[in-house]
């Protein structure tokens, strides 16, 4: 049986208690009366030891940062990563790109896909953001069709020119070939397309 970190705090806390109660037994000293008075500590270390974890990420959920920023280099021809409060910024290394989704509340999005090189499977990646940017960086010769809504923001494609309608084909989308869809749904932030 192995014994996690949460399993050794609470060991500690019961036998620290112990011991305060056996030196009451003792006599040497008086925690009876005072220990009642004491009890709030109990809450305070549980928000101490809640605000330290914060952000950390689990086994059990590695797609989530809470209050922190998420750098991720992927080989997968897939992503998935979601954030509150915190910036992402995710670099694609794999030359096959299936696609994916993001999201982020109050935090930048930053999607790096200029290693890729063919669009396979699904081929559409997702992105939701609200209070922040959203930046994709392209290789120039990709197929793309950007589809979706912002509330309060902007979309500018390569070149830097500004579009009102979150509606956008590549330039060489008329190619034969699967190109990718990106869609954006986006309230308080600017979209940015770069090759």
């Amino acid at each position: 049986m192995e014994i996690t970190s949460k399993q050794s705090k609470a060991g500690i806390i019961l036998i620290i208690i112990g011991i305060l109660f056996l030196l009451d037994n003792f006599g040497i000293a008086n925690i009876g009366e005072n220990i009642w008075n004491l009890w709030p500590l109990l809450l305070i270390w549980w928000g101490f030891t809640k605000l330290r974890n914060r952000g950390k990420r689990t086994e059990e959920d590695t797609n989530f940062q809470l209050f922190s920023n998420t750098v991720i280099s992927s080989s997968s021809p897939y992503i998935r990563q979601s954030s509150a409060f915190g910036d992402i910024r995710i670099k694609v290394e794999n030359s096959d790109f299936a696609g994916g989704n993001t999201s982020s509340i109050f935090g930048k999005i930053s999607i790096d896909l200029r290693d890729i090189s063919e669009i396979t499977g699904y081929g559409q990646l997702d992105i939701h953001s609200v209070f922040g940017d959203i930046v994709i960086r392209l290789p120039e010769d990709l197929q793309y069709q950007l589809k979706g809504n912002t509330i309060f923001g902007s979309l500018y494609i390569p070149g830097g020119e500004k579009l009102k309608k979150v509606e956008y084909q590549s330039p060489n989308s008329e190619k034969i070939g699967k190109k990718l869809v990106i869609r954006i749904s986006q309230i308080f932030g600017d979209i940015e397309l770069i090759n």
